[in-house]
């Protein structure tokens, strides 16, 4: 988890020495099942039950509640490009880095030569190359044109600050982050 961590943050690191730009967040309308404005509140389309192996998460409004996993991190499903993607709730990272094959699955071109020496993480030499998501939907929130990293070799795709920061407020509250909007 700590190399996870470490590599996230040299990504990050790294965006910001290019000077990437980040999108707008635009919210979209609440549909008819939309959920109570109270981040606390159970949503009536959480993703998944309590007592699974998988966290639940709740969407109510802009807000956005996590339960901690069995592994102790945070994750969650948003949509990018349209297409279901699974992220890591990464506080420490600056940006979001995606898979390479979640890029693909999104419909991102991902030119296998295009990888080029963006980072260093304690294993070495980390290999990416800057991408930029036309959408992300996380909950009720829509981002457009994202800057983001495609990282080769990365396990999970991160959610960093970049998106964090725009969505508000992180705070734990014991085994649960919650999201809430300034």
């Amino acid at each position: 988890m700590k190399g996870l961590i470490a590599f996230a943050v040299l990504v990050a690191a790294a965006l910001l020495f290019v000077g990437q730009k980040f999108g707008d967040v635009h919210p979209l309308s609440p549909g008819p099942d939309a959920a109570a404005t109270d981040a606390s509140a159970a949503a009536p389309h959480s993703h998944v039950v309590r007592g699974t192996a998988e966290p639940t998460v709740q969407y109510a409004g802009e807000g956005i509640a996590i339960d901690r996993d069995h592994s102790g991190q945070f994750h969650l499903d948003a949509a990018v490009n349209g297409t279901r993607t699974r992220f890591l709730v990464d506080t420490g990272a600056d940006t979001v880095a995606l898979s390479v094959t979640d890029a693909q699955a999104a419909g991102i071109e991902v030119n296998p030569n295009g990888f080029v020496p963006i980072l260093r993480t304690a294993s070495g030499q980390g290999y990416g190359t800057l991408v930029t998501l036309d959408r992300l939907e996380i909950g009720e929130t829509q981002f457009r044109n994202v800057g983001a990293v495609v990282v080769k070799d990365l396990g999970v795709s991160l959610l960093g600050q970049s998106v964090l920061a725009r969505m508000g407020r992180v705070e734990l509250k014991g085994d649960r982050m919650v999201i809430e909007p300034q």
